[in-house]
């Protein structure tokens, strides 16, 4: 191997690149002896890149480590695309890692998942056959995917997205729940 890199292991040469993008003040601070790598999924471009951040700063976080620290670490949370997009950015233009958060976002945005209105729910409706669990886990599913929690808004779609012929219709016509507690109780 040694041969192929021209005298040096692979190893080697990526511990000692020089056109990383750290500026020299976030190269400065060393990694803590007790850094271990979090473990998350990997980042490729294709999902959501607020996800993927929130999860990476909070295992930073709980671990301590310091934003060089984190500058430095995030590059082993990407793959494919987004690992060579990281390969684009300058030598020394991460100053911290806010920024390259920022730029991080900017690149991946397109790749966000876009929340529904909470309006959405009201699309939901049990089908003829299906049991009321089964309904429920798929409208709260659902729910997860809306912008807004409004908890009226919810239970009305809730409400009148089970099956008029549904035998707890009729319970629900002589005690309807003015909270999404009640109806669960």
């Amino acid at each position: 191997m040694e041969k192929r890199m021209g005298g040096s292991s692979s190893v080697e040469q990526l511990l000692t690149r020089t056109d990383l993008p750290y500026s020299e003040e976030v190269m400065a601070v060393p990694l803590p002896s007790i850094f271990k790598v979090p473990h998350i999924d990997l980042y490729d471009g294709s999902k959501d890149p607020i996800d993927h951040l929130e999860n990476f700063i909070a295992h930073m976080t709980l671990s301590g480590f310091p934003g060089e620290v984190a500058c430095r670490a995030f590059r082993l949370m990407l793959k494919g695309i987004a690992r060579g997009w990281f390969g684009t950015l300058r030598p020394g233009s991460i100053n911290n890692f806010e920024e390259l958060a920022k730029q991080f976002l900017t690149q991946f945005m397109t790749s966000r998942r876009h929340c529904k209105p909470s309006a959405y729910l009201l699309t939901v409706k049990q089908k003829e056959r299906e049991n009321l669990k089964t309904y429920l886990m798929h409208f709260n599913k659902e729910r997860l995917t809306t912008n807004d929690q409004d908890e009226k808004i919810t239970l009305a779609a809730l409400l009148g997205g089970i099956w008029p012929r549904s035998p707890l219709m009729v319970e629900l016509a002589r005690r309807t729940p003015s909270t999404l507690r009640e109806f669960m109780d």
